[in-house]
């Protein structure tokens, strides 16, 4: 967490205090805009100054969302340039979010996902993703880093993909979340049509601080869009009517604010230092993770390849769970998947320092086989 997070609670509590109903209005300015703001235009305020950066982005063309899920359900609602398209093309390896509103969508307006399956190597396999496109696709989906393998689709790729996309009239989603704030990303460069992503992994953001981007001259039209959302939210008319900024449509109702307070300190630490150094310590702490991976005899599922490779190294461990649960025991917090892998992120917030750690206890859990004799405890909560 970063160290002014208190502050900026206790910030949102003095405002909420001090300003009422009128903080929606007005209130100061605690992000260094430069400017008052309120909580109405947090969501466009903090999106121009802090993720259309991150992006590459013009300014207008992004804002925070609540998280990726109900940003993919409004996305999926979207009418205007889907007449007669009624496919969805993703992989099978996308995130849940993607993945399952995809599927929950077929039937509910005739949108039937089309799922790619990954390559041998278990990465993305970008040419059948480009035969997949039809004259009947809507939407094709991509994740810009893999979540399960780290892999990250060169910017070459996906700009590839998206001029398949565009010659069959479909257009280009990328999910970005595990590569905000990770490295330079020009959303122009691999001609996205939409880019949606959060602050939550390595922008050092909580809950709550999704974000979504839309091209400039596109006129989405969800259906699923709030009154915070219309273009005339206080008029109360019996019908609503698309705001002018395309963005705003992706708001519901109204907006938790709180959360808000806080999304963008980390963001604001990575934009200080410059992201291609970001990019740099990543790699050079990820290539002396893959050495001691390397050491211990494990098995890489990530890329080895600097330009293939993002924040995150994925190792195969067996019983992963276990060893997840058993590496919390000494002070080391990584993640796995499926009970098959161990994921981790050595980033600018770890020190290498922290990276021998992992891998001397991992090393250690290896040897003795104490994760074994490990009861997996039920009480303890499913997230890893």
């Amino acid at each position: 967490m970063p160290r002014t997070v208190p502050d900026l609670m206790a910030g949102f509590c003095a405002d909420w205090a001090e300003r009422g109903v009128d903080a929606w209005n007005r209130v100061p300015d605690r992000w260094g805009l430069g400017r008052e703001t309120g909580w109405w235009a947090l969501p466009t305020d903090l999106a121009d100054a802090y993720v259309a950066p991150l992006l590459s982005a013009p300014m207008g063309t992004c804002i925070l969302q609540p998280n990726v899920f109900t940003t993919v359900q409004a996305l999926l609602s979207c009418d205007g340039p889907f007449d007669g398209r009624d496919e969805v093309v993703l992989t099978a390896n996308a995130f849940p979010s993607v993945r399952h509103s995809a599927q929950r969508w077929d039937g509910l307006r005739d949108l039937r996902p089309v799922e790619v399956p990954a390559g041998p190597d278990g990465f993305l396999d970008l040419d059948a993703i480009a035969d997949a496109i039809t004259d009947r696709t809507a939407w094709v989906f991509v994740s810009h880093v893999g979540f399960a393998t780290g892999e990250v689709i060169p910017n070459e790729a996906l700009r590839a993909l998206a001029e398949v996309a565009h010659r069959h009239g479909a257009l280009l989603a990328v999910d970005g979340y595990h590569a905000t704030a990770s490295y330079p990303v020009g959303v122009d460069a691999i001609g996205a049509d939409v880019y949606f992503g959060g602050l939550l992994k390595e922008a050092c953001g909580s809950s709550g601080n999704a974000y979504l981007y839309v091209r400039p001259g596109l006129d989405l039209r969800p259906r699923l869009s709030g009154w915070f959302g219309d273009a005339d939210p206080f008029g109360f008319r019996p019908s609503p009517a698309d705001h002018p900024e395309v963005r705003r449509r992706f708001l519901g109702g109204t907006t938790a604010v709180a959360s808000m307070y806080h999304a963008v300190e980390g963001v604001r630490v990575l934009l200080d230092a410059g992201l291609e150094a970001v990019r740099a310590d990543t790699l050079a702490k990820g290539a002396h993770a893959l050495r001691r991976a390397d050491g211990l005899g494990l098995t890489v599922r990530s890329p080895r390849e600097d330009a293939r490779r993002g924040a995150m190294i994925v190792l195969e461990v067996a019983e992963a769970d276990a060893m997840v649960q058993w590496l919390k025991t000494q002070d080391v917090y990584v993640d796995a998947r499926r009970g098959e892998v161990v994921r981790f992120a050595p980033f600018v917030w770890n020190t290498p320092a922290e990276v021998d750690r992992l891998f001397d206890a991992l090393g250690e859990g290896l040897a003795s086989g104490a994760h074994r004799a490990l009861a997996l405890a039920d009480e303890g909560g499913p997230v890893t």
